[in-house]
């Protein structure tokens, strides 16, 4: 009989293909946190050489992230994804999690619905291969790691330092009055996200978009998850992005101390937040 397992990295090799397969994104920085620090945050359904699927389950402070599932199309329906699904979610419960986030797809939001996940909001992913010629970038523009860490702890209302921390190893961050962003650099995409706005200056916004285009790779495409919420869309499409998908953003348990309006875009493409 299958079992559900911590994955190793011989799984990974798997997961990937498939996802490949399936059109999505998963950066590096992804890889290489679950391959190392987040390694038993991954489980696998694997019997002998079949592999069945795979799913994240990452803990914050308070809140986790579900992500990353994902089952072989000629074995869905058979209730493998369900199973990981529910190994995800009773290990992010063991750990104290008070609240748990997923994306969710239309396919996949009444399954989460059946476990008393709620949609909040929609995730839209906007994509951008040509940069708006904004001119120089404004002296207005400031180094923004302390920025990132106040807003994100504000945002959240919680300590999220050590994913912070390892993203910011990818590339740097801006602030602009109330708004800050970090700039994720991958060889093959770039994504500018967490993206923070206190108080939802388009000014402000403005600047850190137009920091951003001339810090970023013009060769490589920009890509930034969303909120529907925010204040950005406009700007979005005024600078060149084009929406290429939405999901459900999905979450059980308290809401308390989150602060979603000051949020702009998650710090990933939707599996840890």
């Amino acid at each position: 009989m299958n079992k559900i397992r911590i994955a190793q990295k011989s799984d990974w090799s798997s997961f990937f293909a498939l996802a490949d397969a399936e059109g999505w994104r998963v950066p590096e920085v992804e890889r290489q946190l679950f391959a190392g620090c987040w390694s038993e945050s991954a489980r696998v359904l694997k019997e002998g050489d079949v592999f069945y699927g795979l799913v994240t389950s990452v803990a914050h402070q308070h809140s986790g992230w579900i992500g990353n599932l994902i089952v072989p199309e000629r074995l869905r329906g058979r209730g493998f994804g369900s199973r990981l699904f529910e190994a995800a979610l009773s290990a992010l419960q063991v750990q104290g999690m008070t609240s748990v986030w997923l994306t969710a797809s239309e396919s996949g939001r009444p399954i989460y619905e059946k476990s008393g996940f709620v949609a909040i909001d929609e995730i839209e992913r906007w994509v951008s291969c040509k940069r708006a010629n904004f001119g120089p970038a404004d002296s207005l523009v400031k180094d923004g790691r302390q920025n990132l860490v106040a807003l994100d702890r504000a945002a959240w209302g919680e300590d999220r330092t050590s994913l912070l921390e390892a993203l910011d190893a990818r590339g740097p961050a801006y602030a602009c009055g109330d708004a800050v962003a970090l700039l994720q650099r991958e060889p093959e995409l770039q994504i500018v996200g967490p993206w923070y706005s206190s108080k939802g200056c388009p000014r402000s916004n403005r600047l850190l978009l137009q920091k951003i285009f001339a810090e970023a790779d013009p060769n490589v495409e920009l890509v930034v998850d969303v909120l529907k919420s925010s204040p950005v869309r406009q700007l979005l499409v005024a600078t060149g992005f084009s929406c290429v998908g939405m999901n459900a953003l999905m979450m059980l348990g308290e809401t308390g101390s989150v602060q979603k309006e000051m949020m702009v875009s998650l710090a990933s493409l939707g599996s840890i937040g």
